[in-house]
C-alpha cells in the first residue's frame, strides 16, 4: 500500500501510515508503540521495565488499549493492564529530515489520575501537527495500578509518573527517527496531566528529558494532586477486597493475585469512606517513603520544600487556568441536588474536604469556614441561586490559589520566562462543558481549552473559518507551537496574535487573557487570592 511507511526504532521496525488532517495537510501516524514491558503479573505495582525488542516489522497502525479504569458515567470497567503504549504523529516522512528536526510536544492526558487515555478520539493531532511539530501522546497506568503506595519499599508508589519518565526516555532515544528533535522537547498536559508536568519539573528522574513545559490547570501544589497518607488508602482497598492486614508484603501479594476488574470495581466502596478526607481523587502521586534497591525514586521530598529551595528544573514555562474552573464541580450537584443542602448545613465539612486539611483543630476550621462562607455567599445560603458563587469558591480553592502559590515560589528561583494565562473564551468547542452537559452555565469550565488544541472526535463541528471558535483555536495552537519551537509563544505580532505575551514577574503579575480578543492584564483574581492568603495564614498560626 502506498500510504504505509516504515521506521526503525531501538526495539525493531515499525509500520505506520500516511494520514491527512481535516484541512488537507499530510502527516504520518504511528500508533500503539510499546515504550515499556507489559506491567502485568509480577510486574503489577512495579516500576516500568524497558520494552522488549521484536523481530520483523511491527504494525503501528492502531492505538494501544487504554489503561484499566472505571468509565466516568456508567461506572463500568474498561481498558487493560497491558497499556504502556504511545502514539507519534509527525509532519515529515521519517528518514527524510534533511538535517532539520522538528520540535517535539509530548502530551500527558488528565483525568484525576484515574481515567482517560492519550488516544486520538479526544486528542486528535490535526492542528498541532499542521503547525510543524511532532506530537507524542502516551498512556500511563492509572488509579491503584499507577498510584497505589504502601508507604514503604514494598510499593513505594508513583508508577504512573515513572511510566511517563520511561516514555520520555523512549522519546529521547527514538524520536529523531520520526523527524523529531530530542534536544527540543516540550511536555504539556491539562488538569492532573498539568500536575504531572509540574511533578516532572521537581523530579531528578526527569532531568534532561524536556526543555519547555506547559501546565494547564494543574500543579503539584493542588490539594487534589498528592496523597499524604497513601498507606491507609492502600490497606483500606485490601480490606474492601477481603484482605485485612497491616503487612505490606501480604497486601502486595494479595493485590497482585486479585483480578484487576475486581480491584477497580471495589473503588466505589473505598471512595464512599475516603472522599471526605481526599476529595474526588483517590490514588494520586506521593512522597516515596521507601526505595526499591537498584531503582530510582521519582519524588522523595514534598513539592513545597523543593519549590522553596529552588530545587526544580529551570525551563521556560506556560501555566494558567480557565475562567470558571469550578464549573466541573456542578456535575455532582446536578446528579445529586440534595448535596447542596448537605453542604449548606455542614459547610465546615465541605471546607475540610475541598481544602484537604485534616491537621487543623475544629475551632480553626469553624472560624475559617465562617469567613469563607461570608466572603463567597454573604448572608445567602448555598443553594440553586448561589451556584455561580459555589463555582467561584471551587475555582479558587482547587485551582487558582494553589497555582498562584506555585508561581510565587517558582519566580523566586528561576530566571527563565514564565507565561501565565486565563482562558476566558466561552465557545462551541468547550471540551468538558459539552461532555458534562453544563452549557447552560456561563464561563469556561476546567479543561475546556482542550477542544481548541486538539481535534476532539465528538465535537468535530464544521465551523465557519471566520468564526471566533476557529480564530481562537488557530491562535492557541500557534502560541503553543511557537513556544515549543522557540520557548516564546509570541515572537512577533501578526494579524492573528496581535499582542506580545509579557512574562509574569514576582511583583508585576502579568497574564494573557485569551478571549474573543487577546489582552495583557495584571494580578489575576487579586482580591480572592489575598483572601486565601489570609485564610491559610490563620490556619497555620
Amino acid at each position: 500500500m502506498s500510504d504505509i511507511v516504515t521506521v526503525e526504532v531501538a526495539q525493531g521496525k515499525l509500520r505506520g501510515r500516511e494520514a491527512t488532517t481535516k484541512s488537507g495537510v499530510t502527516y504520518y501516524s504511528f500508533q500503539g508503540i510499546p515504550y515499556a514491558k507489559s506491567p502485568v503479573g509480577p510486574l503489577r505495582f512495579k516500576a516500568p521495565q524497558p520494552a522488549d525488542c521484536w523481530n520483523g516489522v511491527r504494525d503501528a497502525l492502531v492505538e494501544g488499549p487504554m489503561c484499566a479504569q472505571m468509565e466516568l458515567f456508567k461506572k463500568e470497567f474498561k481498558g487493560e493492564e497491558d497499556c504502556l503504549y504511545l502514539n507519534i504523529y509527525t509532519p515529515k516522512l521519517p528518514g527524510e529530515s534533511n538535517g532539520f528536526l522538528h520540535a517535539v510536544m509530548v502530551w500527558i492526558h488528565g483525568g484525576g489520575f484515574s481515567i482517560g487515555d492519550g488516544n486520538s478520539w479526544i486528542y486528535g493531532p490535526d492542528y498541532l501537527v499542521a503547525e510543524g511539530v511532532v506530537l507524542v501522546t502516551i498512556n500511563y497506568r492509572l488509579g491503584p495500578l499507577g498510584f497505589l503506595s504502601t508507604g514503604d519499599s514494598v510499593i513505594p508508589g508513583n508508577n504512573g509518573l515513572k511510566d511517563q519518565v520511561m516514555a520520555l526516555r523512549w522519546v529521547q532515544q527514538n524520536v529523531a527517527q520520526f523527524g523529531g528533535d530530542p534536544g527540543n522537547v516540550t511536555i504539556f498536559g491539562s488538569s492532573s496531566g498539568g500536575s504531572c508536568v509540574h511533578f516532572h519539573m521537581l523530579s531528578a528522574m526527569s532531568e534532561g528529558l524536556f526543555h519547555h513545559a506547559i501546565s494547564q490547570s494543574g500543579s503539584a501544589m493542588n490539594s487534589w494532586a498528592m496523597d499524604e497518607d497513601p498507606q491507609r488508602l492502600a490497606f483500606h482497598l485490601g480490606e474492601v477486597l477481603g484482605c485485612r492486614t497491616n503487612d505490606s508484603v501480604i497486601l502486595a501479594e494479595f493485590l497482585r493475585a486479585t483480578p484487576i476488574r475486581r480491584i477497580m470495581e471495589a473503588l466505589d466502596k473505598v471512595k464512599q469512606k475516603e472522599v471526605q478526607f481526599r476529595g474526588k481523587c483517590l490514588f494520586t502521586p506521593v512522597i516515596e517513603r521507601g526505595r526499591v534497591e537498584g531503582e530510582e525514586a521519582f519524588l522523595e521530598e514534598s513539592p513545597v520544600d523543593l519549590m522553596n529551595q529552588g530545587r526544580f528544573h529551570k525551563v521556560p514555562l506556560i501555566t494558567g487556568i480557565t475562567s470558571h474552573e469550578g464549573l466541573i464541580m456542578l456535575k455532582e450537584i446536578l446528579m445529586n441536588p440534595q448535596q447542596l443542602e448537605l453542604y449548606n448545613k455542614n459547610f465546615e465539612q465541605l471546607v475540610r474536604r475541598i481544602l484537604r486539611i485534616v491537621k487543623v483543630n475544629d475551632n480553626q476550621l469553624k472560624i475559617a469556614a465562617r469567613k469563607i462562607k461570608q466572603f463567597y455567599f454573604g448572608d445567602r445560603p448555598l443553594c440553586q441561586d448561589t451556584l455561580l458563587e459555589y463555582v467561584d469558591l471551587n475555582t479558587d480553592v482547587l485551582f487558582v490559589f494553589p497555582i498562584y502559590m506555585h508561581l510565587k515560589r517558582h519566580l523566586l528561583h528561576s530566571t527563565f520566562p514564565v507565561y501565565c494565562y486565563r482562558f476566558s473564551f466561552d465557545g462551541k468547542l468547550a471540551y468538558l462543558k459539552n461532555l458534562l452537559a453544563l452549557t447552560q452555565y456561563p464561563g469556561v469550565c476546567h479543561a475546556d481549552e482542550i477542544g481548541y488544541l486538539f481535534r476532539v472526535g465528538h465535537m468535530d463541528h464544521d465551523l465557519d473559518p471566520t468564526s471566533p471558535e476557529v480564530k481562537t483555536r488557530t491562535r492557541l495552537v500557534k502560541m503553543w507551537t511557537n513556544f515549543a519551537k522557540t520557548g516564546c509563544p509570541t515572537p512577533k505580532k501578526d494579524w492573528l496574535v496581535n499582542v506580545i505575551w509579557r512574562p509574569t514577574e514576582y511583583e508585576e503579575r502579568w497574564y494573557l487573557n485569551i478571549d474573543t480578543e487577546l489582552s495583557i492584564q495584571q494580578h489575576l483574581n487579586k482580591e480572592r487570592i489575598c483572601f486565601w492568603e489570609d485564610i491559610f495564614r490563620s490556619l497555620e498560626e
